[in-house]
């Protein structure tokens, strides 16, 4: 009587057969192991998810500080490269009286050494007194810059045109170099509106590799050089404003890092996820 499943003891009374008993015990724990994996799977694949989406947001952040101190450096290597166009801050430090608080333009850098102009220590002399052959300086309120200790009786045109000056040499962008008289006659008695000039006594000049060594001491920052501080800036604000630039950019840099991170724990997106975690 086994076929039936059941085995009979006595008369009336039955019971499992021990087979069918343990298919029976097998059936519950699977069932039991069916609800247990479908109430946990749900959370497991929450939390994993949330692992995921963390592990991305944190690669992703990881990649964007990444780019942006690979830019930094770009952008701190490019300033701080020696150029011809290129500004030369004095830093707070420098107290040598020939520079102390300047900002100089360099109109040529090479293997052979860097020339500049000091843009930022205009010279309370009369233009009509140094240069006497050109009469129509009396009319004209024009302001002599020292341009540097070398040479201070040599007379040197910055000069912001369209077209190349005669007897000039580029600068940078639309600026040109030149020492030619016969420039700085034309631009005074035939000024031409879209023109502007400044007018240098002496330059600023370095052996080759004496301004490198001076970089290296600190006693300047590079900055690109732009006309509207060349043409139109008060030369008394110049420096001033020029250092805090350089103040203002470096620190940006430095804290870059750390104004990401704080920008990542801000991301109320990102602080759940970090708080799930």
């Amino acid at each position: 009587m086994q076929d039936s499943g059941f085995i009979f003891i006595r008369k009336g009374e039955v019971r499992l057969n021990p087979a069918t008993r343990n298919s029976t015990q097998i059936q519950k724990l699977s069932v039991f192991l069916f609800i247990f994996v479908l109430l946990i799977l749900p959370a497991v694949v929450i939390v994993s998810a949330s692992l995921v989406a963390a592990t991305q947001l944190r690669d992703a952040d990881d990649q964007e500080m990444s780019t942006y101190s690979r830019q930094a450096a770009g952008d701190i290597k490019s300033e701080k490269e020696l150029a011809q166009g290129k500004f030369l801050v004095a830093d707070r430090r420098l107290m040598d009286p020939n520079f102390r608080e300047t900002v100089v333009l360099l109109i040529r850098y090479g293997p052979d050494g860097a020339m500049g102009l000091v843009i930022n220590r205009p010279v309370q002399l009369k233009l009509s007194t140094v240069l006497p052959d050109i009469k129509e300086l009396d009319r004209r309120k024009k302001t002599l810059y020292l341009g540097g200790p070398v040479e201070p009786t040599r007379i040197l045109l910055l000069v912001r045109s369209a077209n190349p000056p005669e007897a000039s040499m580029p600068v940078f962008g639309d600026v040109y170099l030149s020492s030619s008289q016969k420039v700085l006659q034309r631009l005074i008695k035939n000024p031409v509106k879209e023109e502007r000039f400044q007018i240098f006594a002496g330059y600023a000049g370095w052996a080759p590799k004496q301004l490198e060594s001076e970089c290296d001491r600190g006693h300047w920052h590079v900055l690109k050089a732009d006309t509207e501080t060349l043409f139109d800036k008060k030369s008394s604000e110049i420096w001033q404003e020029l250092i805090d630039r350089v103040s203002v950019k470096w620190v940006r840099i430095t804290n870059s890092g750390k104004l990401l991170e704080q920008s990542y724990l801000r991301n109320p997106v990102r602080r759940k996820i970090i708080k799930r975690n």
